[in-house]
């Protein structure tokens, strides 16, 4: 199979988990060529937690953030105002995590990392599902686009320059060379740090269940108020409308 067979059609289970890290490098010098390309990038972020970025790409107009996410076969939907999404495969329905919550975290610690050394900066938010079919909403809901989601890597290269399309260029080749260094060198190594950071997810995962059962909004901190609509009860943040999350009243029967 040739690199551009690969690229251009959703890669079976076995490409997915074999060759598709190896690859990476190929997909820089053929598609991402006016970018510099970091992968399976592990930061300190908040709280003693931990981020792991799949990919940032830094290039003239800021740094694109990409996480990849792989569900062959499966049908994926998702709401940018709720903080669990589904699949669906085979005839079952699978809950996941939002990943455009998750991407928002890395791009919070990568600012953070970042900003009291190269001031503020423009980042783009990319979701790549890789998946048979994908129906998601409310994305860019507050008037500024900066996210975008692919299901392809061609197509991830298209939502890079929709969202760089009338931008500035910002940063010149020195310092695109002097934040992708930075970023190398104070990256978090070891397998040790990264077999902790899957307990940290999980445990993140896991207080985010407990902050639903306690009516203590999971996006915000914020309480969650019973509310009614011509659509029934469902509980809403008190810090509505700066936060949009919701649930059904039944804690059995979530929304987000």
């Amino acid at each position: 199979m040739s690199f551009l067979d690969f690229i251009n059609r959703l890669p079976t289970s076995n490409e997915l988990y074999g060759g598709f890290g190896e690859l990476l490098g190929e997909i820089h010098s053929k598609i991402f060529t006016d970018t510099l390309v970091l992968r399976d990038i592990l930061i300190e972020g908040e709280n003693g937690y931990t981020s792991q970025i799949d990919l940032i790409l830094i290039g003239t107009k800021g740094l694109y953030v990409v996480e990849m996410k792989m569900y062959p076969d499966a049908k994926i939907y998702g709401d940018g105002k709720k903080t669990n999404w589904y699949y669906y495969k085979a005839g079952k329905k699978y809950e996941i995590y939002s990943p455009l919550m998750q991407n928002r975290k890395h791009i919070r610690y990568l600012k953070s990392m970042l900003s009291e050394k190269f001031g503020e900066l423009p980042y783009f938010s990319i979701l790549t599902i890789v998946c048979a079919d994908f129906n998601v909403q409310n994305i860019n809901t507050d008037g500024v686009i900066d996210t975008g989601i692919a299901s392809s890597l061609p197509a991830m290269k298209k939502v890079m320059g929709l969202l760089a399309d009338g931008k500035p260029d910002v940063l010149d080749e020195g310092m695109q060379h002097r934040i992708f260094d930075y970023i190398k060198a104070n990256q978090i190594k070891g397998n040790e740090a990264r077999y902790q950071h899957k307990h940290e997810v999980a445990d993140y995962q896991r207080q985010l269940r407990e902050k639903q059962d306690t009516l203590i909004c999971p996006k915000c901190g914020g309480k969650l108020v019973l509310r009614s609509s011509k659509y029934g009860e469902f509980f809403g943040c008190s810090n509505y409308p700066k936060c949009r999350y919701v649930r059904k009243s039944s804690p059995q029967k979530q929304t987000d």
